[in-house]
């Protein structure tokens, strides 16, 4: 049985240039996973860019020392194959028969195919969308899990234009974008990649606001979210919200706890605002007074 909570894919990546790699995703994460970082496969940087990934394995100059920048090649002259990447990893889990399991990304640039297991998904277009998708039915009864991303480049990368952009005589702008420009258009995994395992309730995008009063003197603290329900009953849970103030070193003074009791039609998902739920400390610039900090957690 799986514990509840989030757990970080961050290691154990490896990753191939699309172009270099006969095999489909379904293979990729069935038949035949690569085995480790034998060519074409290399070990990946996620999060982070396929640039970055080909650094870290010496596969193109490091763009940060001297002029090599120059020796890398940009993407609106290797055209867009050129940057496309495979990533892939594994990772173990395994559910009792109440829990749910999500897949998260938390950005992708710019599109993406995923696979697990030999299923597809396509995720939506978007280098700051986040992506969650539920993957509870499509997990390997034994709990090893194989995931292969195919992450593309944006749809049109564009082109460092030989007269620059800016006014003047351009020498100042051609420079810079030959020097700081993303030559990979930031492609790549380049947020966290994660799994969360659920009950058949989901807490999902909780939503914390301040509203200020008597002249900013007082400031209460409001918190809402979102309830799915993913069974086939009714679920009656405990919603619970604590907030806590971090004093010195890793001590917390919990200051509030609320429980809420909330029913959830079966396959609905719902929104729900808990009372006002505390007394909340000014932030208050640098001199000017103490800037507080807060441990909102929430829970079902």
């Amino acid at each position: 049985m799986a514990e509840i909570g989030k757990a970080l894919l961050e290691s154990g990546w490896l990753a191939a240039r699309s172009t270099e790699v006969e095999l489909t995703g379904s293979q990729l994460t069935t038949t035949h996973p690569p085995t480790g970082p034998n060519s074409p496969w290399m070990e990946a940087v996620v999060p982070g860019t396929v640039l970055a990934t080909l650094v870290k394995n010496k596969v193109v100059a490091d763009p940060f020392y001297g002029l090599e920048n120059e020796m890398i090649i940009d993407i609106a002259d290797s055209g867009r194959e050129y940057y496309t990447f495979w990533f892939f990893t594994k990772f173990q889990c395994t559910l009792s028969g109440a829990q749910h399991l999500d897949l998260n990304f938390r950005a992708i640039n710019y599109s993406a195919e995923v696979y697990l297991n030999g299923h597809k998904m396509v995720l939506p277009k978007g280098m700051f969308r986040r992506h969650s998708l539920e993957v509870t039915d499509i997990l390997n009864p034994d709990g090893e899990n194989l995931l292969a991303v195919l992450v593309h480049p944006p749809d049109h990368p564009g082109r460092i234009p030989p007269e620059g952009g800016q006014g003047g005589d351009h020498e100042v702008y051609i420079f810079v974008q030959k020097k700081f420009i993303h030559l990979d258009r930031n492609t790549g995994i380049w947020d966290e990649v994660s799994i969360s395992v659920t009950g058949p309730v989901n807490i999902i995008d909780p939503h914390l606001v301040s509203s200020f009063f008597d002249q900013y003197t007082r400031a209460y603290l409001h918190a809402t979210t979102e309830l799915e329900n993913r069974s086939a009953w009714v679920a009656d849970c405990s919603l619970n919200i604590q907030v806590a103030t971090e004093l010195e070193g890793s001590v917390c003074l919990i200051e509030y706890l609320q429980t809420q009791h909330v029913s959830v039609p079966p396959g609905a998902r719902i929104q729900y605002t808990f009372p006002k739920v505390s007394d909340a400390q000014l932030w208050c610039p640098n001199g000017l007074g103490k800037q507080s900090l807060y441990n909102v957690s929430i829970t079902v």
